[in-house]
């Protein structure tokens, strides 16, 4: 009763910096990252698409400096300075179009690790490979770390080749969450890399939990499009909602716990996760829509038996913010 008491008089100020970072990260967007992506617009050979502009002006480019950064940055409590804030946002910028290599385009195998080892020697192929270069460039020289965002990135490759064994449909659950584990882990790793304060006792290990948990998370949002396109992640595959849901409550507890252990002021420790726990939340609010059409459904969770609409968890309705609000009460950290 204590903790929820807390969390109920905490909220709007949690919210309040949640929505004051991305305006930051939004008008260090205006003036730095949209004339630069608008030149790539112009000269663009055909290889961008509008989703690709869409994923970095709304979902990576703003989110990984303003939540994620602005998490770590809580973490240590020291604000995010100007070239990380550029390094990380350019983190941002390559996220979606480093997925695309592998998810859509299948650039060999090769060229993908010469672009990540070497990318001042490489010639780009298409403006999609040219806008990709130049943010990771951005990201390497910003940094204080550019080998351990190189080395990091690797990690992240590895992953994104393992996760090719998703679309064999006998693939066993253990193996899709480890998987999903060095997918998420090391993604929110190499986030973490630009940063230039080192790991303190215990971080390594509460940051990849807490990718484990993120990608998880989008796992459970991107369930249409996983089915649709055969991939099997955990939440395609399980039967029943309530086994998502009890592995994603594990996992979010798992991951408090461990970040309860980093050698950082307690105080600190609760303003990192102030920052990240209404995005954590918002996968129960997309799990309670599920549990719905199970209900609906004689209590089966048959993905064929669902239309586009009855699977896509929209975040912006009214009813599901207020749910985020539940679960930001109520699940105490």
């Amino acid at each position: 009763m204590g903790k929820t008491i807390h969390n109920t008089i905490c909220l709007p100020k949690i919210f309040m910096k949640l929505f004051r970072d991305l305006q930051r990260q939004k008008r260090f967007m205006t003036r730095h990252i949209v004339p630069l992506l608008t030149l790539f617009e112009t000269a663009n050979d055909g290889t961008l698409c509008s989703k690709d502009f869409i994923k970095i002006n709304k979902y990576y480019g703003m989110a990984v400096p303003a939540i994620l950064g602005e998490a770590f940055c809580s973490l240590r409590g020291k604000p995010m300075s100007y070239f990380e804030r550029w390094a990380s946002t350019s983190q941002g910028v390559v996220t979606g179009l480093f997925d695309d290599f592998f998810d859509d385009i299948r650039l060999p195998e090769e060229h993908i690790v010469n672009m990540v080892e070497n990318p001042e020697l490489i010639i780009p192929n298409t403006s999609k490979e040219k806008l990709f270069l130049d943010f990771y460039l951005m990201a390497l020289q910003k940094s204080s770390h550019p080998e351990q965002v190189i080395k990091q990135v690797k990690l992240v490759h590895q992953a994104q080749v393992a996760s090719i064994e998703q679309e064999n449909q006998t693939i066993n659950k253990k193996r899709i969450w480890e998987i999903t584990q060095k997918k998420g882990g090391d993604s929110v790793l190499f986030y973490r890399t630009i940063y230039d304060h080192l790991y303190a006792k215990d971080e390594k290990e509460a940051l990849f939990q807490l990718g484990s948990l993120m990608q998880l998370e989008n796992d459970i949002f991107d369930i249409y499009k996983d089915y649709k396109y055969g991939i099997a992640t955990l939440p395609t595959t399980f039967l029943r909602v309530a086994d998502t849901r009890s592995l994603y409550a594990e996992q979010m507890n798992l991951m408090i716990e461990l970040c309860h252990r980093m050698d950082y002021p307690k105080k600190q420790v609760v303003q990192f996760l102030d920052r990240l726990m209404p995005v954590i939340n918002r996968g129960f609010v997309c799990l309670d829509q599920y549990q719905h059409l199970e209900d609906n459904n004689c209590g089966v969770f048959n993905l064929a038996s669902f239309t586009r609409k009855q699977l896509i968890c929209d975040m912006e309705k009214p009813k599901n913010f207020f749910r985020t609000i539940f679960y930001q009460l109520t699940n105490h950290y």
